[in-house]
């Protein structure tokens, strides 16, 4: 399991005059700047395992089936927490005009995985989550006769945040991933393997700020 929090920081200004001649005496007190500042929040896997919320116990086999204890459940549900907080990416949040989240995920289950993400205070209150629409839904990898995977289908989001939807993140000081698949959607031959895969995930941000000069 991996976090990242290296930081880099792009400033942006494009300025054109045609020639000296039209410049002006003077810049208007009202005149304002728009720039942005991008960097990562975070990366990891999830898979059948105690990091991602998962209870390794299930692994074990049931007697009675000859399967994993977690095939017996309609659903696996899988989570992780990483520190978020609006704060950290520009000293005065008031200047942050829009959020633009960018999620890249690797779906490495031979199984339809949905996936959520959700903002949480303090004290675990959901204040909004990414998708409004409802979980994205990530294709299921292709799996040999083994349980290798040959193909991890990608899938990359861009959610915006506008002034509206700021507001919700103030109080905020984590994002939940959440995934969950269905059991009843599992190759018997490969849940074996099942133990194996992960579902990797890249979160950044990139703010959209405003100067006044």
């Amino acid at each position: 399991m991996k976090t990242g929090f290296s930081i880099f920081i792009t400033f942006s200004v494009f300025i054109a005059v045609s020639c000296l001649s039209e410049m002006p005496d003077s810049i208007s007190s009202d005149v304002t700047l728009n720039t942005s500042v991008a960097f990562p929040l975070g990366e990891t896997s999830l898979g059948l395992n105690d990091i991602s919320g998962f209870d390794e116990r299930l692994l074990d086999e049931n007697p009675l089936t000859g399967k994993p204890f977690w095939k017996d459940s309609a659903e696996v549900i899988l989570s992780y927490s990483m520190p978020f907080d609006i704060g950290d990416i520009y000293q005065t949040s008031e200047e942050i005009i829009q959020l633009t989240f960018r999620l890249n995920m690797y779906n490495g289950f031979p199984s339809t995985v949905r996936g959520q993400f959700y903002f949480l205070d303090p004290y675990g209150f959901i204040q909004d989550s990414l998708f409004q629409d409802g979980p994205v839904e990530l294709k299921k990898a292709t799996a040999s006769d083994n349980g290798k995977i040959t193909f991890k289908p990608h899938e990359k989001k861009d959610i915006a945040f506008d002034s509206n939807r700021l507001d919700n993140l103030q109080s905020v000081n984590k994002i939940r991933i959440y995934l969950v698949f269905s059991t009843s959607d599992v190759d018997d031959e490969l849940v074996q393997y099942y133990d194996e895969y992960l579902v990797d995930v890249q979160i950044g941000v990139k703010a959209t700020l405003k100067f006044d000069l």
